[in-house]
């Protein structure tokens, strides 16, 4: 038995103007009542709808499907990036540490040289002649000018001796110590005074004692039986 379609009336109102536009259309259209036309382009309206919506539905599936698709195809040279960032992260560190060891290498020989430098910090004529006793010029032969040096020597206060071509600067200190050690050998032979000399102010005093002898301001002195200088 077929089953008996049930309508369902729809009330529409429309301007007078607006149903006469209908109305020319769908007898240009060839629909004979204008309800006809009407219900026509309320079907067609429904399904566009759908259809847009079906669509709106497709493009969001292909557009979570494109972005899977890029994010796989990223994901490995993502992966590499990370590995390369990482590798470089520890280049990086490994060289900061290459450079700090290097910096400490350096620093200890420029501090052994500052302390090298504090150790042998040069010392003026006058704490050399202090130290040394006796300073001849063959000593400081290589000076520009030998002659000021002795001079700034006597204006500190050291005693020296001007010959021809010699020039003794002494320190006080050490003259007297010399004298005093001198004039108290009784032994009248020079060559073994001049190892007693020799014995207690080294190679420079004996060098000194045999100048003085040939310069005449050390001699024996026969009277005294002692060794006695005209200094």
């Amino acid at each position: 038995m077929e089953k008996i379609k049930k309508n369902v009336i729809i009330k529409i109102e429309l301007p007078e103007e607006d149903y006469k536009i209908l109305s020319k259309i769908a007898k240009s259209k060839g629909y004979t009542l204008t309800n006809d036309y009407i219900r026509e382009i309320i079907i067609d309206a429904a399904e566009r709808k759908e259809n847009m919506q079906i669509n709106k539905e497709s493009l969001d599936q292909l557009s979570r499907k494109i972005e899977k698709t890029v994010q796989d195809l990223l994901n490995p040279f993502t992966q590499k990036i990370d590995e390369l960032s990482s590798r470089i992260a520890d280049l990086i560190e490994s060289l900061e540490e290459v450079k700090e060891e290097k910096e400490v290498k350096e620093e200890k020989p420029l501090l052994k040289e500052s302390k090298e430098e504090e150790k042998g910090k040069k010392k003026t004529a006058v704490e050399i002649l202090r130290e040394q006793g006796v300073i001849f010029s063959d000593d400081v032969r290589w000076l520009r000018n030998p002659d000021a040096y002795f001079k700034k020597l006597e204006s500190s206060g050291a005693l020296v001796l001007y010959f021809d071509n010699e020039r003794i600067a002494l320190d006080k200190e050490y003259w007297n110590r010399f004298k005093a050690k001198l004039e108290s050998i009784a032994i009248r032979d020079a060559k073994e005074v001049e190892e007693l000399i020799i014995s207690e102010f080294g190679e420079n005093g004996g060098k000194l004692f045999n100048i003085l002898i040939k310069k005449g301001l050390v001699y024996y002195d026969e009277s005294l039986n002692a060794w006695t200088t005209n200094k």
